[in-house]
């Protein structure tokens, strides 16, 4: 017998698509409910709900996304962003840069940027709301063919080995250039 697996799978959600918006001018967001998260089902390390996923604590920060590339335009360029907050008290970020990555498709190579949330708490007492990377943009091109392929993208911090919590993913930004 084989145990649930305690991974968020949003992506596998049958309703996975309704969370996924493109706006009129080629825009999209998509929100945390469409992510696969790792610990994500796990109560003691996340909270998915009302379309945020709040991190309560984690030594392990892994978030993946796709979307398909049919839903950009061709031979465009395009910037991706997390929208995210930080609890008053968010923990473990110190010497633990956050990464963003995308990759436009299957024959491209991954693009990443990284972040020091520690550095950016400071700003943040302005406005609730960050943009990740900051400082930086991460930006891509799509292929001239974007006929099934895939954007794929995540939000991680993997190597620092420490507890880290408070942040909370609103949503993943993807704007033409």
């Amino acid at each position: 017998m084989t145990s649930p697996s305690p991974h968020y799978k949003g992506s596998t959600q049958p309703n996975a698509q309704q969370y996924i918006h493109v706006n009129k001018d080629g825009n999209v967001t998509i929100k945390p409910l469409a992510l696969d998260i790792i610990w994500g089902k796990d109560p003691r390390y996340w909270r998915i709900e009302n379309n945020t996923a709040e991190l309560v604590q984690v030594s392990w920060l892994e978030v993946n996304g796709s979307l398909d590339m049919g839903k950009l335009e061709a031979s465009t360029k395009y910037k991706l962003e997390f929208k995210v907050t930080l609890k008053p008290d968010a923990f473990g970020w110190n010497n633990s840069p956050v990464y963003i990555m995308a990759r436009p498709g299957k024959n491209n190579s991954y693009i990443w940027k990284n972040t020091d949330l520690s550095k950016i708490k400071e700003e943040q007492k302005s406005s609730p709301d960050l943009i990740i990377p900051s400082g930086s943009t991460l930006e891509f091109t799509t292929p001239s063919s974007v006929h099934d392929d895939k954007l794929t993208f995540g939000l991680f911090e993997i190597w620092a080995r420490k507890w880290k919590g408070g942040l909370v993913i609103q949503e993943v930004i993807i704007s033409k250039v």
